[in-house]
């Protein structure tokens, strides 16, 4: 993989993990707005105003104090966004749940530069893996576009769909440099992930207090725990089985501490994207073994295959579900159908493992925004200018708070979104760079996401497995 290999990723590890050799004494005068925030409790990269720069570190004697860190790639501090030319452009992505908020920012950049006009152009994120590559390709004016981590990515890279972004100052300067890898390809920086997400489960705060629940800390008492849960009248995880796109999320927890090593992992993965290997595979048996024994432990909905992702968001939102098995993309959605869930939502490790786990869970940097290499000249000049905007703290902190998302822009204050703040404190975690992206044949990881889905649904395990081996051989052949 040419854009995320684990050498890549290791030193992503080791820039979230072990940055002691890069931070300062914060006796030197924090940056304007910068404030100290919340007491340093746990090592790791804080972002976000009110921890900008800042590290939390371990000293010789063992105490835990905040440091200066510098997040980003080059040197300076964040740059303004660039003046654009007269004309007009369409922007195209799947977030249709972020419409509302990005007509706003959208709104606000014409205001700031008039003549120029942004047109977005949202389709339904299935509809968009599928088709998004063709569409956008024939459409010169959709000089913005944003694409999934993985196969999609890798879809518009190798199609010379990009424009190098890599030396524009606000690159470099305007946003975590850790944050950046998925949008690199072959040396360039082709894209700007946006996004900074935490694919782990979120349950519900308030259900958990009222039923005494712990969290969960191995996969005996995950099972445990959907016991009772079931037996109190919950569902314990609203899972959309019917919708795979969020129905695979969970595949990345499941992923998370499977394999002895990160490296190990990747292998597998390469082998069963390149047909080296099977999912009849002891490993990848081993795993639908357990989504196996979650369904029998009525961990799922009922009818779990046939739930759809609104109804999936409407059981968590009504309190009828204590954990949503997605991200914390879903929180905006949850808090639309229910405002009252506001401040109520964190985030669940759900651990499949009864050893001590590597990982409690797992982030994901994607919303990969480009500028369409086919544009003309000036369409691109517009396209620089508008991401470079989206990229600037005061604009990224309405994106981060109107669409309850973290972001990888530097200097976002997310205290105006209690749920950010309540899960800001996982970038400090030890999270896995979301595992299930590194499968680059999206029809291939669609058949294997499918054999786990048909298993929650009842089906037997082995049987499953082999079928939907026979199927992703003739993928591949076809």
């Amino acid at each position: 993989m040419k854009h995320m290999n684990a050498r890549a990723f290791k030193a992503l590890i080791a820039m979230s993990f072990a940055i002691s050799a890069t931070v300062v004494p914060i006796s030197q005068s924090f940056a304007a707005g910068e404030r100290l925030g919340a007491r340093c409790t746990t090592e790791g990269v804080m972002t976000g105003t009110s921890s900008t720069s800042l590290a939390c570190v371990k000293g010789a004697n063992g105490k835990l104090t905040w440091q200066r860190v510098k997040l980003s790639s080059g040197n300076g501090r964040p740059v303004a966004a660039l003046t654009p030319p007269k004309g007009s452009i369409e922007f195209w992505h799947w977030r249709n749940e972020d419409r509302a908020t990005l007509e706003r920012i959208i709104a606000n950049y014409e205001a700031r530069y008039p003549g120029t006009k942004i047109t977005m152009n949202i389709m339904p994120s299935g509809d968009y893996t599928a088709t998004g590559f063709a569409k956008i390709r024939a459409n010169p004016k959709a000089a913005v576009f944003a694409t999934f981590r993985g196969a999609q990515f890798n879809q518009f890279a190798k199609g010379d769909m990009m424009t190098d972004l890599s030396n524009e100052r606000f690159t470099r300067q305007n946003v975590i440099s850790g944050g950046m890898i998925p949008g690199q390809y072959e040396g360039k920086q082709l894209g700007i992930p946006y996004h900074y997400l935490f694919n782990n489960p979120v349950y519900n705060t308030e259900i958990f207090a009222k039923e005494k629940w712990s969290l969960p800390t191995n996969f005996t008492q995950l099972l445990a725990w959907c016991q009772a849960a079931k037996k109190a009248g919950y569902t314990p995880l609203a899972w959309s089985g019917g919708f795979r796109p969020n129905a695979g999320q969970m595949l990345n927890s499941m992923l998370m501490n499977s394999a002895p090593d990160y490296a190990t992992l990747e292998a597998r993965i390469v082998a069963l994207d390149t047909g080296k290997a099977e999912i009849t595979a002891p490993w990848f048996k081993e795993m639908a073994n357990k989504y196996k024994r979650m369904a029998d432990a009525n961990c799922f909905p009922d009818n779990a295959t046939g739930v759809t992702d609104a109804a999936a968001v409407a059981l968590f939102a009504t309190g009828k579900a204590a954990v949503i098995p997605t991200g914390t993309f879903t929180m905006g959605a949850v808090k639309a159908v229910n405002p009252a869930m506001t401040g109520k939502m964190n985030l669940f490790s759900l651990i499949t493992t009864d050893e001590k786990p590597q990982y409690v869970g797992i982030h994901n940097n994607t919303f990969i925004l480009s500028v369409n290499k086919n544009s003309t000249a000036t369409d691109q000049k517009i396209a620089r200018s508008f991401i470079s905007y989206l990229l600037t703290g005061p604009v990224a902190q309405v994106f981060s708070v109107g669409t309850s998302q973290h972001t990888t822009v530097l200097d976002v204050d997310y205290s105006g979104n209690v749920d950010l703040l309540n899960t800001s404190s996982w970038q400090a975690k030890k999270t896995l760079l979301a595992p299930r992206f590194l499968w680059l044949n999206q029809g291939v990881r669609d058949l294997q996401e499918d054999a786990l889905i048909a298993i929650v649904g009842g089906k037997p395990v082995d049987a499953t497995l082999e079928d939907f081996a026979k199927q992703v051989k003739q993928k591949l052949a076809g």
